[in-house]
């Protein structure tokens, strides 16, 4: 029973600890929810940013630190809506997407077909040049 309490004490604290580090040192406003995200996006007819993270793995806080709080790759996320997925939170979702490394980014059109993937960790000029790719097809 205690070991239960102390498990159910660490995946609360897990999960604060999610959506605070999730955020980043950013402008970039990040959907929690994919329903919601791609329904926005379908809305505006814009294309979604789905990102499957984790925020204690060192990749993805590199890319909030240096990819994310860069002014050129802000400028580009405002042309998407960015949806932000915990890979453990949302492991049926990331079972779908057969997501296998995190971060692992999707670009998803407004009729919900994917445009481009992308996993593994990126510098901002590598993030970018996969944001302008697949902002047109």
């Amino acid at each position: 029973m205690q070991v239960k309490r102390k498990l159910l004490g660490l995946t609360v604290l897990l999960a604060i600890l999610s959506v605070a580090l999730g955020s980043g040192c950013s402008s970039i406003h990040w959907e929690r929810s994919y329903e919601a995200g791609l329904e926005r996006a379908a809305r505006q007819r814009r294309r979604a940013l789905v990102q499957f993270y984790s925020a204690v793995d060192p990749d993805c806080l590199e890319m909030d630190r240096k990819v994310f709080s860069d002014p050129d790759v802000q400028d580009l996320m405002h042309n998407f809506i960015a949806i932000r997925l915990d890979s453990v939170l949302n492991r049926q979702l990331a079972t779908y997407f057969n997501v296998q490394t995190i971060p692992t980014f999707f670009i998803i059109r407004p009729d919900r077909q994917i445009a481009g993937s992308e996993s593994g960790a990126m510098d901002a000029e590598k993030f970018r040049i996969f944001l302008i790719k697949y902002s047109y097809n």
